[in-house]
């Protein structure tokens, strides 16, 4: 994978504030989704937009509802990675 195709985390950033109208300012890398009232129905529709965004698809089972913004913007990252072999 190329850093041309990666999706940055402002991107990544952009589906959260879009899909569930969080500000961005609310949401950085070390966020813990729940602390942002991010949960499980929440994180399957920025997956589900992420999916649709950057044309991959991502394992609900490595999900983790407990986890940052960060963990779960990997998760994006390494599906378009793989998509992209």
């Amino acid at each position: 994978m190329n850093n041309s195709s990666r999706p940055s985390f402002e991107q990544f950033v952009l589906i959260i504030e879009d899909k569930l109208k969080i500000p961005r300012e609310q949401v950085q890398p070390e966020t813990v989704l729940k602390d942002v009232e991010i949960d499980s129905i929440a994180v399957i529709e920025v997956v589900l937009a992420a999916e649709k965004r950057f044309g991959t698809s991502i394992s609900m089972d490595d999900v983790d509802v407990d986890g940052t913004a960060e963990d779960l913007y990997q998760l994006v990252v390494a599906a378009v990675g793989v998509g992209q072999t």
